[in-house]
C-alpha cells in the first residue's frame, strides 16, 4: 500500500519521444501558470473561511472567542510544520497530484465543518486542513521552476504571488455573501464546494513537468533523475539552511505574518465590536520585521549573492506564502 502511494506521487517519467514543440510548450506553460494562480487562490478561500464565520458562530453560542482562537492556532501550527516538510516533498513529487490532493482534502474538511458542533472535532478538522494547505505554495513554486526558464521565472512568480490576494478577495466577497444569506454553516459548505472545483481545475490543467508531456526540460534535467544531481541538490539545501541570514529573514517574515493574520483572522470580527484596540499593536510587528531584514544584511553579509538568493528562494518562497 505504501509503495503504491509513493509511486502515485512520484515524479512523472519522461514521455517519448522528446521533441521541440514551441506551441505546445507555450500552451502548457500558460495552462500551468493560470491553474497554479487560480488553484492557490482557491486554497486561500478554504483557509480563510473560518475568519468570515466567527461572528455568527459566537453569536449563536457555538464557540467562544477563546475557543475560536485555539482552533485557529491549530491550523497555523499544522500549517507551519507542513510547510517545513512538504516543500521538500514537492521537490520530489508529481506536483499535479500533490497540489490536487492538498486542495481536495482541505475542501472536504471545510464541508465537514459545516456539519460539526464538537469543539474537539472542529479543531482536529481545521488542523488537518492546515496540514494539507501547506501543499499549495510549494507545489506552485516547484511548478514554476520546472516550466519556466530562469530569466522569465521571476516575472511569472510575481504575477502568481497575487493569487493569495485574489483568494482573500473571493473569500470576503463570495463566502461572506453566502454567510449573510444562508448562515455560517453554508459558508463552510460554499468554501468547500469552491475548493472541490479548484481541485478539478488543478488536476486538469496543472502539469507536472515538460518531460512528462514529451518536451525537453526548460532549464536542465530534473535533479532527482540522476544520483549525482540529487546529491548536489540536497547539499545545496543543507547549505541554505545553515545560513544565519536565511533564518533571520524567516523570522522577519514570521513577524510580518503575525500582523497580517491578526487583521485577517480577527479584523472582520472586531470591526463590529466596541474594542478595536486589539489590532493597534500590529504595526509594531511589521516594523520589527523590517528591522530584522536590515539586521540580516548588516550582520551576515554573504560571499555569494547568488547563493543567498537561491537559499532565500528555497526557504522563504516555500514558507511565507
Amino acid at each position: 500500500m505504501l509503495k503504491q502511494l509513493i509511486k502515485f506521487y512520484h515524479i512523472s517519467t519522461p514521455a517519448t519521444p522528446l521533441k521541440k514543440d514551441k506551441k505546445k510548450l507555450k500552451r502548457l506553460q500558460w495552462a500551468t501558470f493560470l491553474s497554479a494562480t487560480a488553484g492557490y487562490g482557491i486554497y486561500y478561500v478554504c483557509r480563510l473561511s473560518l475568519n468570515v464565520v466567527k461572528k455568527p458562530i459566537v453569536e449563536e453560542g457555538i464557540f467562544s472567542e477563546t475557543e475560536l482562537g485555539i482552533i485557529g492556532a491549530v491550523l497555523f501550527f499544522t500549517y507551519a510544520i507542513g510547510k517545513f516538510t512538504n516543500g521538500f516533498l514537492a521537490d520530489r513529487s508529481n506536483i499535479r497530484r500533490f497540489m490536487s490532493t492538498g486542495l481536495l482534502i482541505t475542501a472536504l474538511a471545510n464541508l465537514c465543518l459545516g456539519f460539526t458542533h464538537s469543539f474537539i472535532l472542529f479543531a482536529i478538522l481545521w488542523g488537518i486542513s492546515g496540514w494539507f494547505q501547506s501543499m499549495g505554495a510549494a507545489s506552485c513554486v516547484v511548478g514554476l521552476s520546472r516550466w519556466f526558464e530562469n530569466k522569465k521565472r521571476g516575472s511569472f512568480y510575481g504575477f502568481w504571488s497575487a493569487s493569495h490576494n485574489i483568494g482573500e478577495a473571493m473569500t470576503f466577497i463570495i463566502v461572506a455573501s453566502i454567510v449573510s444569506a444562508l448562515g455560517w454553516r453554508y459558508g463552510f459548505i460554499g468554501a468547500g464546494s469552491i475548493g472541490i472545483i479548484g481541485a478539478l481545475i488543478v488536476w486538469r490543467f496543472f502539469h507536472d513537468s515538460p518531460e512528462s508531456e514529451g518536451l525537453p526540460a526548460v532549464n536542465h534535467p530534473q535533479m532527482q533523475s540522476e544520483t549525482g544531481d540529487a546529491a548536489d541538490f540536497n547539499k545545496a539545501q543543507r547549505q541554505a539552511l545553515m545560513m544565519p541570514a536565511i533564518w533571520i529573514l524567516a523570522i522577519s517574515s514570521a513577524l510580518m505574518y503575525v500582523s497580517r493574520y491578526a487583521v485577517n483572522s480577527w479584523g472582520v470580527f472586531y470591526l463590529e465590536a466596541p474594542r478595536k484596540d486589539i489590532l493597534h499593536w500590529t504595526p509594531v510587528l511589521s516594523f520589527l520585521s523590517v528591522r530584522f531584514v536590515e539586521l540580516s544584511v548588516q550582520c551576515f553579509p554573504v560571499s555569494s549573492p547568488t547563493s543567498f538568493s537561491v537559499g532565500a528562494e528555497m526557504l522563504l518562497h516555500s514558507s511565507s506564502v
